[in-house]
């Protein structure tokens, strides 16, 4: 099955944001999407990236009827639940790059509010919302405390098939990563550059072997640097609102 669905290629990686290149590890524990950590060790398989000093992300992937890619977004600032806040996830799956948004290439999710998941594909100059997709992706989000923080904030889990629906994800494959929370506007991402420009996105590498020792322990003390950092801002804040 592993040969079938996961062909190995070797090669340089193709139209992306320089300098943005990330490894997806096998996942050794399978996390239950309920946009929390279930268990404390359900996410120190992967390597976690930072967007900024407020959002981190993971992602891992396996094979099971099918390769898995899955991800957990914590949004460490984001403590409201307002309507008008989004994620948002772009996918390039077979490095193609371009100006725009490519009909029959690209494709993009924004949850919105935390309730509404939207697909959007390419048109060759923007985005359209589409009434459905095939691709299957599950997702939960919810306002939790975690290992890396813990004044609850909103955590998104999801994953996707990544050959469903006659939509082929590559091992190899570029995507745009985002939040905003409405409570403080502002749009973050990883790579920080145009969600409509393709060619500016990041690339999701991957390896067969798990991840090394050193860097779980790196991803541990990220972790706990991550809390502090946030701690910090947060009694910073309530400090300076209190004297105002």
């Amino acid at each position: 099955m592993l040969g079938t669905l996961l062909l190995i290629t070797v090669g340089t990686a193709m139209a992306a944001e320089p300098g943005y290149e990330r490894i997806s590890y096998p996942t050794s524990v399978i996390p239950t999407i309920d946009g929390r950590w279930t268990t404390d060790n359900e996410w120190t398989d992967g390597e976690m990236t930072m967007i900024g000093e407020d959002i981190a992300f993971t992602s891992t992937w396996d094979v099971e009827e099918d390769v898995m890619t899955r991800w957990i977004v914590e949004f460490f600032s984001d403590t409201t639940d307002d309507p008008g806040d989004y994620w948002q996830f772009c996918i390039d799956p077979d490095q193609a790059g371009g100006a725009a948004p490519q009909l029959g290439i690209h494709r993009m999710i924004q949850i919105i509010g935390h309730t509404e998941l939207v697909w959007y594909l390419g048109d060759g100059e923007t985005w359209t919302e589409t009434t459905g997709s095939t691709v299957l992706i599950d997702w939960a989000d919810s306002l939790s405390a975690s290992p890396t923080n813990s004044t609850p904030h909103w955590i998104l889990e999801f994953q996707i098939a990544k050959h469903s629906g006659g939509y082929d994800i590559g091992n190899v494959w570029n995507f745009l990563l985002g939040a905003s929370d409405a409570s403080n506007p502002g749009f973050q991402s990883w790579p920080p550059t145009d969600p409509n420009v393709p060619d500016e996105w990041g690339v999701e590498d991957y390896s067969l072997e798990p991840i090394p020792e050193a860097l779980t322990f790196g991803v541990m003390a990220l972790l706990s640097t991550v809390s502090m950092l946030v701690g910090y801002k947060y009694f910073a804040k309530r400090k300076e609102t209190k004297i105002q």
